[in-house]
């Protein structure tokens, strides 16, 4: 059962990072038409730069679920490389139970309700020909923080799981 949980919220997260996976594309196109209206056509367009912004969001603060379980993030490598699989396995508990869980939390209680109020006053761009929807962007907060979270939750039963049998 535990083995099918933690499946299941990896799962969640390799399918929201294949999703995700075309907006660095995305990124380059749109930068490359903001850049050939500005320098061939003389033109430019707030919204379109502004898309990058929400593009840029989506792509780090909604991939960081994936980038975790991809080990993708950045590890200072000291004594970690060279540790057993017990060890690595108690590394990685305690490092999540006691500084990325409780990161989280702090994360959690400030962005709800930075995002809430953004929502609240349904939020648009300061620039009158800008993007209407800043709540949205904002709302990437929450995704950061629920796509993390969900990887803590798996990570707590994963490294739990081999702790516990590597003692039994």
């Amino acid at each position: 059962m535990l083995y099918r949980i933690v499946g299941a919220l990896d799962a969640f997260q390799e399918r929201s990072g294949n999703w995700l996976a075309f907006l660095p594309l995305a990124l380059v196109l749109v930068q490359f038409a903001v850049v050939l209206m500005v320098y061939v056509f003389s033109s430019g367009s707030i919204q379109l730069q502004e898309s990058l912004q929400y593009i840029n969001a989506m792509m780090f603060l909604g991939g960081a679920g994936y980038t975790a379980i991809k080990d993708g993030h950045v590890r200072v490598d000291i004594f970690y490389g060279k540790m057993s699989e017990k060890h690595r396995a108690m590394v990685n508990f305690f490092g999540t139970l006691f500084l990325l869980v409780p990161f989280l939390a702090l994360f959690w209680i400030s962005a709800v309700p930075y995002v809430a109020d953004s929502w609240a006053i349904m939020e648009t761009s300061v620039e009158a020909s800008g993007l209407p929807f800043v709540y949205i962007l904002k709302s990437t907060l929450i995704l950061f923080a629920l796509t993390l979270s969900l990887h803590a939750v798996a990570d707590l039963m994963r490294f739990g799981a081999q702790l516990r049998k590597g003692n039994g």
